[in-house]
């Protein structure tokens, strides 16, 4: 069974602001894997870059007034805590866990 690691990825919550404003979406590189970061008003959500249609970069899309990260190739519209396309077209995005600790902002990652 993999065993789920944590890496950190900011120093601080507000580093983390500073680098990915509010609604912004930014990409990780993480043991290899392609991760779209998206901070929604602090609360930071992690998201595999490639969409599952295409593998167009999710962190190039938006998002839109339902927090979902829209792709920019197609306009898929994924849910940032489910990873699942809003209107079913296609595969479930993978989602990753972040959170904040006093010491900085991580993402996990099963290894």
């Amino acid at each position: 069974m993999a065993a789920l690691k944590w890496f950190r990825i900011f120093s601080t919550l507000e580093e983390a602001q500073q680098k990915v404003p509010d609604r912004q979406a930014r990409l990780l590189i993480l043991k290899g894997r392609r991760i779209c970061l998206v901070n929604l008003g602090g609360s930071f959500k992690a998201i595999q870059d490639s969409c599952p249609h295409r593998g167009a970069p999710l962190s190039q899309g938006k998002l839109n007034y339902l927090n979902e990260i829209v792709c920019p190739l197609h306009d898929y519209q994924f849910n940032l805590v489910t990873g699942i396309e809003a209107g079913g077209r296609c595969g479930t995005a993978r989602t990753y866990p972040v959170k904040a600790e006093t010491d900085g902002l991580f993402v996990g990652i099963k290894m």
